[in-house]
This record gives C-alpha cells, sequence and structure tokens, in this order.
C-alpha cells in the first residue's frame, strides 16, 4: 500500500452540494472531500471534455439556504467519476469558514 502524499487532511463531506462554476453555465454535484488545499466533487452526468486542465472555476460549497461559500479553484483532474480542484491562494479566511462548515456535516 502507498504512503499517504497528500499536503493537507480530507474531510469526506457527501452530504454537500457544490455549485462548479465555469466561465458560462454550471454544474450542480456532490462534495466527496475537501482540505485546506482543494476539494473532490461527483463529476456531473453532463460535464463536457475540458481540453484546459488548469481551468479556473468558481465553486459555491452549498450547506444550507444561509450557508453557501464561494471559493476560486483550478480544475487539476478529471477522472472518470470525480474532478479535483485546487483553490486558489489570497482565500484564508474562506477556507477556513468551508473547513469550519464541513466539520459539522461528517460528523452526522
Amino acid at each position: 500500500m502507498s504512503a499517504e502524499k497528500r499536503q493537507h487532511p480530507r474531510i469526506g463531506l457527501s452530504s454537500a452540494a457544490v455549485l462548479v462554476a465555469p466561465a458560462d453555465g454550471g454544474f450542480l454535484t456532490r462534495v466527496e472531500d475537501v482540505s485546506a488545499g482543494g476539494a473532490r466533487v461527483t463529476k456531473p452526468a453532463l460535464w463536457p471534455d475540458h481540453e484546459d486542465s488548469a481551468e479556473r472555476f468558481k465553486l459555491f460549497f452549498i450547506f444550507d439556504q444561509d450557508t453557501v461559500l464561494a471559493i476560486r479553484a483550478r480544475m487539476v483532474r478529471a477522472g472518470p467519476d470525480h474532478l479535483a480542484f485546487v483553490f486558489e491562494s489570497g482565500q484564508d479566511s474562506t477556507v477556513d469558514e468551508l473547513l469550519y462548515e464541513s466539520r459539522f456535516l461528517s460528523q452526522q
């Protein structure tokens, strides 16, 4: 078994929704996990093939009707069933809030 190479520990978060918003349109899907460095989400069924794996997105994490957090991210991988994003720098307070809110859902 290979050793864990991720810089930040992951928090499983399958009960939160996320809107993945490229330059135009958007895709509602489910969060698989988050960390201080990025997020992995379920690949939407109608996800188009993106040539540029470094394309920029805005991820809207939806916890409830009053708690929606927007984070700028870059897609780093599109797997057969998931998308992986790394958060852009300069959003530390928003990422901290995301991790704080995530802890409540990961315990349910």
